[in-house]
């Protein structure tokens, strides 16, 4: 008996270990997808957006808050860069401030 308790405590250790796995997967490639975003997001990207947990731009979107001024200038992170209207997967496009990086 005792081997059985032993054996359902390792697997709900082990499923909840992957869980905890697969959700910093899922905040990291929101992160990664959403970078510098103006716009109003919604669903889980909309929840990580109102946590504070994916840093946006400054650009100033249009009326209806998804399409900017594009090609106006913007900041993300400190960082200066171009407002930009970019679709992401799913097909709704969004304002996003995409960094302009200097090369050496």
């Amino acid at each position: 008996m005792m081997g059985f308790k032993r054996s359902v405590l390792v697997v709900l250790s082990a499923m909840l270990i992957s869980m905890t796995a697969y959700g910093g997967l899922l905040v990291n490639q929101a992160r990664t997808e959403y970078y510098g975003v103006c716009s109003t997001l919604t669903g889980f990207p909309g929840l990580l957006q109102l946590a504070g947990m994916l840093q946006g731009g400054t650009c100033k979107t249009l009326p209806g808050g998804t399409l900017c001024n594009a090609g106006g200038s913007c900041t993300v992170n400190s960082h200066a860069g171009k407002c930009k209207n970019v679709s992401l997967p799913g097909g709704t496009p969004v304002c996003s401030c995409l960094a302009t990086v200097s090369t050496p």
